[in-house]
């Protein structure tokens, strides 16, 4: 060999090997003309084809960096190729293209992929727009989750919210007809949307959804049936309503929701999770959400300001779930001399959360394998009421009788001995939480 190409070749060597230095391309997965910052990939250590890993632990460790987000190149070449490409030539051969993957394996990275960025991954080229759509891959769809703000700012300088909001109505509708073109098989599912008025047609989409998709496999289900959070308030059509329009619309959302829930609750077999605004004044609506045998985490919110909630309905609920294991429960109930204290029982539970109630006092418990509870004291929500007319129990009487195998009251992990004397720590906690006599402070509620 001619010692000039011999020289010429050790030193573009030597300044491959200095480019892979300076821009750390050794331990990442990028070609050569993506040497930029916004390149940046899974490294081999935690990649999730080749390493030992679980999913959970890969998504774990970059859940803490969000710049590390899963990029897909055509030509990804390994850490061993370019340690070979920066001793010698690359030849073509050396490098394994996304294309030669197996199918399971593109499944397999494409899923960790967001709806957006797959959207976007569509338009790559044909190949991605036909594996991605694959049923399995829209096995989790959240339906709310796109950007509101597309329409570029006008001459004049104003921003017409209107028609962004056109914009994210086009693309929730044409997710959902797509959806239901490929008929996936849904394990998870968010919705948030106000169903009435129904003029933006969401209460409808999602009717068409349950005839087109199979929902008999949802395990985790968010239904926010009361307001759509990415619609401005200040719409046109939202100037012209008055008091009681509002309070009149409340009364038919609430009605719409319990009918549409009748036919949800029929094909919602398997579920664990579900997250939902209740409302308490239907016995139909407790009578549908008790059909849900296999629900391990409830969270009831609010549905209205004030509502009053009956015993019976509270202990048909609880009696007609019989694994459910954490419970969120945020009842708004009007106070007074005349409120009502509660009761609660349950074989099963073991993470009990009211403190977001307002007006929820707990007359008794009967929860045996009670391990966590959350409780908090919030202003007075009725009329001034003395705190010498009122008898409130005390949290740490009920909890005592009620729990015995509690060991976390909000942030504080109870000594063992706890049910026999109350210590300072705890006496602490009690008053900032209770509204008893002995640690409500004040003379007046």
């Amino acid at each position: 060999m001619d010692v000039r190409k011999l020289r010429t070749r050790k030193h573009r060597i030597k300044l491959h090997r200095e480019k892979l230095r300076k821009h750390s391309l050794v331990d990442s997965y990028c070609t050569d003309d993506e040497v930029g910052p916004s390149s940046r990939r899974y490294s081999h250590t935690t990649f999730p084809l080749f390493s030992n890993l679980s999913d959970d632990e890969v998504i774990l460790s970059h859940s803490k960096d969000e710049g590390n987000r899963l990029k897909v190149s055509h030509s990804a070449p390994s850490c061993q190729l370019l340690l070979l490409q920066a001793t010698e030539e690359a030849t073509p051969n050396d490098f394994f293209p996304f294309i030669h993957l197996p199918m399971d394996c593109k499944l397999k990275i494409l899923s960790y992929l967001s709806s957006i960025e797959k959207g976007l991954s569509m338009r790559v080229c044909k190949e991605w727009c036909q594996i991605l759509q694959t049923p399995s891959l829209w096995s989790n769809i959240i339906l709310w989750d796109f950007p509101l703000t597309c329409v570029p700012y006008s001459k004049g300088g104003n921003h017409n919210s209107g028609d962004c909001y056109s914009c994210y109505k086009k693309r929730v509708h044409g997710f959902a007809c797509f959806l239901m073109r490929i008929r996936p098989v849904v394990r998870r599912l968010e919705f948030k949307f106000d169903i009435y008025p129904d003029t933006d047609g969401y209460l409808a989409m999602l009717k068409n959804l349950l005839c087109c998709i199979s929902f008999r496999e949802i395990r985790y289900m968010m239904f926010n049936w009361k307001d759509t959070p990415a619609r401005p308030f200040w719409l046109e059509d939202f100037k012209k309503c008055r008091c009681q329009d509002v309070l009149y619309s409340c009364k038919l959302r609430a009605r719409h929701c319990i009918w549409f829930f009748e036919d949800l609750s029929k094909h919602l077999g398997k579920i664990e999770t579900l997250i939902l605004p209740f409302d308490w004044s239907s016995l139909k609506n407790v009578e549908n959400l008790g059909r849900l045998k296999t629900l391990r985490n409830l969270v009831l919110e609010k549905s209205s300001v004030f509502q009053s909630v009956p015993q019976s309905r509270l202990d048909k609920l609880l009696s007609g779930l019989p694994v459910l294991r954490q419970l969120m429960l945020e009842i708004w109930a009007p106070c007074g001399a005349t409120m009502h204290k509660y009761e609660l029982s349950s074989e099963s539970l073991e993470f009990l959360d009211v403190s977001q109630s307002r007006g929820f006092y707990l007359k008794s418990l009967h929860l045996p394998l009670l391990r966590r509870f959350r409780v908090a004291r919030h202003p007075w929500n009725g009329p001034l009421v003395f705190s010498a007319r009122l008898n409130i129990p005390c949290i740490y009487d009920v909890l005592r009788f009620g729990a015995p195998n509690l060991i976390l009251l909000n942030d504080h992990y109870l000594e063992e001995n706890w049910k026999d004397i109350c210590y300072p720590r705890l006496e602490d906690v009690l008053k900032s939480v209770c509204s008893c006599r002995k640690h409500k402070t004040g003379w007046m509620m």
